[in-house]
């Protein structure tokens, strides 16, 4: 077992060999919320892409796999509760490691909160329209409600927060699917709906606008990279998860937003969609009646289990860098009992119920969640693409003799330009006010990310060397795994 900063006296050690490749497959199936994705995530694509939304999706899928692909090459090399920032720090440097963190620290603690508003939102349009409670501040009701049960679920045992999720999961896919079969059976579709020319805001703004919200629906494919040291032989379960994930919910994501354009109609699609709250509980309606309930559970349900996986993800990673001295130390205490990070799930619980009472507040949980998913989305880029380069990196100078020119070199390639096009029109032009903040927000923290670097390299430097260890045994492994090189 190789050391660091932290001594075993300071620390325990995550339940390590404890979950299997069901429990994290669905770590990331149900980070990237299908669900909630599809109605929330995707739906604030719609007046980018506009019918062409299927387009902006499989053209997202494409973008995803390819990073998929280049964390699976990484992952199956380095198991780590640090996921992305051990393997970037290991591939291009401590550096780039901490800085890789650093944006973590942005966007996977934000993950919560992001999903606290859903449920508020969903669930107060449903209890107003629905049930006729119309009390205006009932949604910081559901956003504490949210954030009580996924505290619960992630301090508790990553065993019973995985299986939730699993069971969660499934059941947010099946009612979704269904619905977006029935409604293309019903209604069925042409292949319009992948003709770019139909983005209301042109042809490629349009396009790449919506791909950067359809982005935001894959967001957490990667989430199973830091259940490195808790999965049973990860050098062989975490590469099949984050590339299973991708590829499986991309599918789902194409087929529900076709069906989404063939169920409102292809003319008329944008502002049929903007007129409804919830557009998907609106499409249950038509199609199925009562069913819209099954529709609203699977919404909720995916929003609890998304942020089930956020707080999992964000807590591992936290717990990581604390360990390896560059957060404070107490952030990788683990509970005696349940051997969950628990100091880091309590800071990262709190700090998404802070947040999301204070946005929800400020504007409104739907405006809040814009706002917050487009800066999460901005930073998420960047470490994609770091991520991409660092598989390159790392075969062609530390295993040159597994060195394939199109798995690390070929697709890292095509996955760092494919994330070019959405960064640039998510600056020009700018979005509007408020959401334009989110634009600033995300600049601000890359800059701080390389001044704070700057200083740690000078001043903490060992902090950032940590960062290079892998930190589980290599026994026990798939058949043939290549065990990780010993850190220097």
């Amino acid at each position: 077992m190789a050391t660091g900063a932290v001594s075993e006296g300071e620390y325990s050690h995550l339940r390590e060999r404890s979950i299997g490749l069901a429990q994290v497959l669905f770590q990331s199936i149900t980070h990237m919320a299908p669900a909630a994705a599809v109605a929330f995530s995707i739906g604030a694509a719609v007046g980018h892409a506009g019918p062409a939304l299927p387009l902006a999706v499989g053209l997202a899928l494409i973008a995803c796999l390819l990073v998929a692909t280049s964390i699976g090459q990484l992952a199956k090399q380095m198991p780590s509760a640090g996921g992305l920032y051990t393997y970037v720090a290991r591939s291009l440097g401590p550096e780039a490691g901490f800085f890789v963190g650093w944006c973590f620290l942005l966007f996977e603690p934000l993950v919560a909160p992001l999903l606290f508003l859903i449920f508020a939102w969903t669930t107060t349009d449903v209890f107003e329209n629905e049930v006729g409670w119309h009390y205006s501040g009932q949604w910081w009701i559901w956003t504490l409600l949210a954030a009580g049960v996924v505290f619960y679920l992630t301090y508790r045992d990553v065993r019973l927060s995985t299986q939730a999720g699993v069971i969660l999961g499934i059941f947010e896919i099946a009612v979704f699917t269904a619905l977006a079969l029935w409604m293309i059976f019903s209604n069925g579709g042409t292949l319009q709906e992948f003709n770019p020319t139909h983005a209301p805001e042109g042809t490629l703004s349009g396009l790449f606008k919506g791909m950067v919200f359809a982005i935001l629906a894959f967001i957490g494919f990667e989430a199973a990279a830091p259940l490195g040291e808790e999965a049973r032989r990860p050098r062989w379960t975490i590469p099949r998860a984050v590339v299973g994930s991708a590829f499986v919910i991309g599918i789902f994501y194409v087929i529900c937003t076709y069906a989404w354009v063939a169920g409102t109609g292809f003319t008329g699609f944008v502002q049929a969609t903007g007129a409804e709250a919830d557009p998907w509980r609106h499409l249950a309606k038509v199609f199925w009646g009562g069913g819209w309930v099954l529709v609203f559970l699977a919404i909720a349900n995916s929003a609890i289990a998304n942020a089930n996986a956020g707080v999992n993800a964000a807590t591992r990673v936290i717990y990581a860098m604390a360990r390896n001295g560059a957060l404070p130390r107490a952030l990788a205490h683990t509970h005696p009992v349940h051997r969950t990070p628990d100091v880091a799930t309590m800071a990262v619980s709190g700090f998404g119920v802070v947040i999301a009472l204070l946005m929800g507040w400020k504007w409104d949980p739907l405006t809040a969640f814009v706002i917050i998913a487009t800066a999460v989305t901005i930073v998420v880029i960047v470490v994609y693409m770091l991520v991409c380069l660092s598989c390159t990196v790392y075969y062609a100078t530390q295993r040159r003799d597994e060195f394939n020119i199109l798995l690390h070199g070929v697709v890292p390639a095509l996955g760092i330009l494919a994330f070019v096009g959405p960064l640039y029109y998510q600056y020009f032009p700018l979005p509007g006010y408020p959401t334009r903040i989110a634009n600033w927000v995300a600049i601000a923290w890359l800059v701080g990310g390389v001044v704070v670097t700057i200083w740690m390299s000078m001043n903490r430097r060992q902090a950032l060397l940590n960062a290079e260890k892998i930190w589980v045994p290599d026994d026990d492994e798939a058949p043939g795994a290549v065990p990780a090189p010993a850190a220097t």
